[in-house]
């Protein structure tokens, strides 16, 4: 056999020459070849004994060390041998002589084993009769766990090997007593514990206001570890609700299956109250050993809801307790923070005791053997806190006094037992020592009197039917009058603590709490039509009465309303209940859109309420007849004309700019003219051949003064429905929000109620410039109604004492000055402006365009034509605080009648032309007519040289 490789080991290369010697000498047949394998061996004998000679000399340190230790080792095991040899000798020797003595062994023995039995007998007997003392001691120190391991240990040993020993009969009646009164003492420190310091204990846990849910703030690890020993718990015993919930933090998840598998343990050192889940557990633990469980959680399941009673009681206590150091009177104010910091109070509290109960749970599921049944859940205990808690908003919302459809509502509300109730509205008065006294003042009259009043006091906060007084008759109090508007203010707690229960029951996605279905249903069935109810009764006051309509609002209100002029007061009531439904929406963010749809359904009446006080105005006779104003405004084609002329778009532009009465920068008369020029043309293209009648113009300043106030209430809130549609937050884009400014802290409110919003501010401002053109207009139309009449009926062919103004020029003036009166204080400068601006140029364009229609003039009535004017201008100098140049030109035009026809035609020659053709023509035939014969030739001669001169100028 050769190695891997072809190498042959040095062993196998001895033997192979070895053989290989031994097969030369047996096949040779002479001594020469053997003596010559012989010399070869010796040879190879003396080399290897000579490098052996070499090894050893060169190892010699090493080789006697070996030696040495080969020889020692050899010596004992040598020995080692021999002992065993000896030993084994021995064993036989004994055996042998035990195998003579066996029984008398065996008695020994049994008679040992008699011996220690009755040794521990004895030492049973001394630890039961030093149990009950010691278990007072353990019971004393709150060590519940060691009593009742003792007591346990104790009755199975009277029980068990000491059954038959009657001296121990009255210690065993006595621990078996014991036993009950153990287990009521378990139960009644669980509830402390459960109840009492669980608030201190869990109250970092949470803070005030805390959550249990992770969007606002991590939830505690040890929570978080109870939690997870529900869930493994209810998955070990094929629970449904195993493993449900998902925390998304494995290490506290670990960490609680630690916890489900240790062993409970009890340190006699120390405060044994310090670790309140630790001392949770002991008892439980300890109930377990009593195997009392079931009834201990019959126990805790039936007094959840009077201990939750209890502690809304105290919070209540409390909260007045603090007010009253504060300094505040609960029964004379009406203070509805109280009642949200009782809820705070009562949610911190409450939070506490759930944590409580879900580490109690988590030590109940720990115990092996025990059924499904046999305990109760979380879910129990949300559902008592729910019933608590709808039980005490009943009374503070006053459900009992809501409307009829409170009670359909009631029916929803159905667990809301009429037992709750009573356990918060009961009146249970303490005792008192009865004692005689010597005398009392309660018949004086100054008793009388202030009882009387405190009476009256009494029943204005909570009405005929409150039962809940003041503490100092002994009976239960609210911290606040029970209002159904309290909802708003504790919404939001109250919402977020829904969500917190919902989240702590793990609810479906869609499904919610009893507390929930209270809250919506309360809500919706009964606050938002009361609340509609009421904003009815109170717009109705403003807007149903005709006066109401018509009423302004005061300075202190205007001031405060940030309006720049007055407004009325149905305005500013329909805003007041708009403000408040926008608290609402604030307080009440998930009912946004109900609320909305309340603000649209407001606005909407009130724009039809204001429409019918505009056509009263514009309409006053029972037939389809509008004044002539309102007939143009309200046709679209004359209305976009309207819109488009040179004195709107200024108007606009100041509106914009954001220009009012302090501009310095006046405009020019060019400027003035240059705007309206193009609007007298078609008012006096319109209107300039038949004066309108006495319906068919606003005569009354009254009305003017009405619309007045309608223009500018309207535009006013206009301008509050623009912000408050500004400010909602959308699922689009919000064409009303400004730049840089903050949303509503509400969810996205629905398309088409911010569109109608929308709609309805654009509805208010329309009409609200409707309001402004038919006022521009109006005064017009009053300019043609006392002015055409001047020229068409009026004489001017007078005597010289007959130069007096003209009664209808007078009546203009009046009616202008009047109007100035009346909208001066009420209407913005700018608008104003807007209204009288280019009166003059009118006025003038219209009395030169009116010198046809007069039969005759004389120097007289040339000079009761320029008084006419002076008066005039005189009114509008007033008004506008502007010399009314236009003015000027008319009475330039009607004293250049003066002159003869001829002057006028040189004039024009020499001087160019101030007027039009068309009012040289009327001019010229105007003298003609008024000649003392007048002759057509000479006329049409006149009239054609002029036409030859007028377009030699052009």
């Amino acid at each position: 056999m050769s190695l891997p490789g072809g190498k042959i080991s040095s062993a196998q290369a001895r033997t192979g020459k070895l053989m290989s010697v031994i097969r030369v000498v047996a096949v040779s047949d002479n001594d020469e070849q053997r003596n010559i394998e012989k010399a070869k061996l010796e040879s190879a004998f003396q080399d290897c004994d000579e490098r052996l000679d070499k090894l050893i000399l060169t190892n010699y340190e090493i080789l006697t060390k070996t030696i040495q230790a080969y020889s020692s080792i050899s010596g004992r095991i040598k020995t080692s041998r021999e002992r065993i040899k000896q030993v084994k000798t021995d064993l036989i020797s004994c055996k042998d002589l035990l195998h003579c003595r066996r029984d008398e062994l065996k008695k020994l023995w049994l008679e040992g084993i008699e011996q220690k039995q009755v040794l521990s007998l004895l030492d049973q007997i001394e630890e039961v009769k030093g149990a009950p003392q010691k278990m007072t001691h353990y019971i004393t120190e709150k060590r519940y766990l060691h009593a009742t391991e003792l007591l346990a240990k104790t009755i199975a040993q009277l029980e068990g090997d000491l059954k038959g020993v009657e001296a121990l009969t009255e210690i065993g009646l006595e621990m078996r007593s014991r036993k009950e009164t153990l287990f009521r003492t378990l139960l009644q420190e669980l509830n402390h514990q459960l109840y009492e310091k669980s608030l201190k204990t869990f109250q970092s846990t949470f803070g005030r206001g805390g959550s249990l849910r992770s969007s606002g703030q991590d939830v505690s690890p040890r929570l978080l570890q109870k939690q997870a020993l529900l869930d493994l718990a209810a998955g070990r015993r094929g629970s449904k609700r195993g493993m449900k919930r998902n925390f998304k933090v494995s290490t506290e998840v670990n960490n609680a299956v630690d916890d489900f598998t240790k062993q409970i343990t009890e340190e006699l050192t120390g405060d044994a109250e310090q670790d309140v889940e630790h001392f949770i557990a002991i008892l439980v633990e300890s109930l377990a050993l009593l195997k009392r469980i079931p009834d201990g959680t019959e126990f805790l399941k039936s007094t959840i809801q009077p201990e939750l009673t209890k502690i809304l009681h105290s919070a209540t206590s409390e909260v007045a307790q603090h007010a009253k150091q504060r300094g505040e009177s609960i029964t004379l104010q009406n203070q509805p923070k109280l009642l949200e910091e009782l809820l705070d109070l009562l949610f911190d509290n409450f939070q506490c005791i759930a944590a409580a109960h879900m580490s109690t749970l988590g030590s109940l599921q720990k115990i092996a053997n025990i059924s499904e049944n046999d305990l109760y859940s979380m879910e129990d205990v949300w559902s008592q806190i729910q019933n608590v808690l709808k039980a005490l908003l009943s009374g503070y919302l006053d459900m009992k006094n809501a409307s009829s459809s409170a009670q359909q509502a009631e029916k929803a509300f159905g667990e809301v037992s009429a037992r709750d109730l009573s356990l918060y509205m009961s009146r249970r008065k303490p005792l008192r020592a009865q004692y005689m006294p010597l005398f009392q003042f309660e018949m004086s009259s100054h008793a009388i009197s202030m009882t009387s009043y405190m009476r009256e006091q009494k029943q204005e906060f909570y009405g005929e039917g409150g039962k809940l007084q003041t503490e100092d008759e002994g009976e239960d109090q609210m911290l606040c009058k029970p209002s159904i508007h309290n909802i708003t203010v504790i919404f939001k707690p109250l919402n977020r603590f829904i969500k917190d229960i919902e989240f702590s029951m793990t609810l479906p996605e869609g499904q919610h709490c009893t507390l929930h279905d209270f809250v919506s249903d309360f809500i919706k069935d009964i606050f938002l039509k009361h609340l509609m109810n009421e904003i009815d009764q109170d717009l109705k006051k403003a807007t149903k009465d005709g006066e109401g309509m018509h009423a302004m609002v005061d300075g202190v209100v205007q001031k405060s309303l940030g309006a720049v002029c007055p407004i009325l007061v149905s305005a500013a009531r329909v805003d007041k209940a708009v403000g408040s439904l926008k608290e609402l929406i604030m307080a009440l963010p998930a009912y946004s859109d109900q609320l909305l749809t309340m603000v649209v359904k407001i606005l909407k009446e009130y724009k039809d309420n204001c429409i019918a006080m505009y056509r009263g105005v514009v309409q006053p006779e029972p037939e389809d007849r509008c004044i002539i104003s309102a007939s143009w405004v309200k046709d679209d084609g004359i209305n976009q004309c309207l819109r488009l002329l040179p004195n709107w778009n200024n108007l606009q532009e100041h509106r914009k700019a954001g220009k009012d009465a302090t501009d310095n920068t006046p405009d020019t008369m060019e400027d003035v003219r240059e705007r309206n020029e193009k609007e007298s043309e078609l008012l006096i293209t319109n209107l300039g051949e038949k004066p309108p009648q006495k319906h068919e113009v606003l005569l009354e300043v009254d009305s003017m003064k009405l619309l007045d106030h309608l223009q500018e209430s309207l535009e006013w809130f206009a301008g509050r429905v623009r912000s408050f549609a500004g400010q909602l937050p959308s699922q689009g884009f919000n064409t009303l929000t400004i730049q840089g400014s903050q949303p509503m802290d509400i969810p996205p409110v629905h398309p088409g109620l911010l569109h109608d919003l929308i709609s309805l501010s654009s509805d208010f401002q329309n009409l609200s410039d409707t309001c402004l053109l038919v006022l521009h207009l109006e005064v017009r139309l009053h300019c043609f109604f006392y002015l055409l009449p001047v020229t068409k009926q009026s004489s001017f062919h007078i005597r010289p004492d007959d130069v007096e103004p003209d009664a209808n020029v007078q009546a203009l003036s009046k009616d202008l000055s009047a109007l100035e009166d009346t909208l001066h204080s009420s209407l913005q400068p700018i608008k104003f402006k807007y209204i009288f601006e280019g009166l003059g140029h009118l006025i003038s364009f219209l009395l030169i365009n009116s010198a046809q229609h007069i039969k005759r003039i004389n120097m007289n009535g040339i000079k009761k034509m320029c008084h006419n004017i002076f008066i005039l201008q005189q009114c509008l100098t007033n008004i506008t605080m502007a010399r009314e140049t236009d003015l000027d030109h008319a009475r330039e035009y009607y004293e250049l009648m003066y002159k003869s026809v001829d002057e006028i035609i040189n004039s024009i020659v020499e001087q160019g032309a101030s007027f039009k053709e068309f009012d040289y023509r009327n001019m010229i035939n105007l003298l003609c007519r008024s000649a003392p014969t007048y002759d057509q030739k000479p006329l049409k001669e006149q009239l054609k040289k002029l036409e030859e001169i007028m377009t030699e100028a052009v």
